[in-house]
């Protein structure tokens, strides 16, 4: 068997519309944060990176986080929730693991790394736009359904 490639991320979100209260309520729209790739075909993700041996994976997914878009660990709040996506990149097999984080703050500055060249925030029913595989697509959904049931 091939040696699998293994990556890990984080998935960020923010919550948009909030109440006067600044609660999450059934009008509030979700938005995932999306990076693109400054390589290849361009392509658009979550933050993710390789996984180091001296780390695991959760170290990974916030150093790599950190190096894609300027967000400390103190920006944003891990909730309890990660998906691994399973897939081939150029004929090799990679895993890619992704743990949910909210944004504290929408307006906080994301700054890129020479590894993307934009940014967006996308909600779901968007996500067309953007060419996004399968995989991340259902990662978006099933984030999205824990989010509205965890009302966070």
């Amino acid at each position: 068997m091939r040696d699998v490639i293994r990556a890990f991320g984080i998935l960020i979100y923010r919550i948009i519309n909030k109440n006067a209260k600044n609660d999450f309520n059934r009008n509030s729209k979700i938005e995932f944060l999306f990076l693109r790739a400054s390589y290849g075909n361009r392509h658009w993700t979550p933050p993710k990176g390789l996984h180091e041996e001296n780390e695991n994976g959760l170290d990974t997914a916030i150093r790599e986080t950190f190096e894609e878009t300027g967000l400390e660990k103190n920006k944003y709040k891990l909730l309890n929730f990660e998906k691994t996506l399973i897939y081939n990149v150029k004929d090799k097999p990679k895993e890619t693991t992704y743990y949910l984080a909210l944004l504290l703050n929408n307006d906080e500055n994301i700054k890129l790394s020479n590894e993307h060249t934009d940014f967006k925030w996308v909600q779901s029913s968007e996500s067309e736009a953007y060419s996004l595989p399968d995989s991340l697509l259902e990662l978006m959904k099933n984030a999205e359904e824990y989010i509205r049931k965890i009302g966070k």
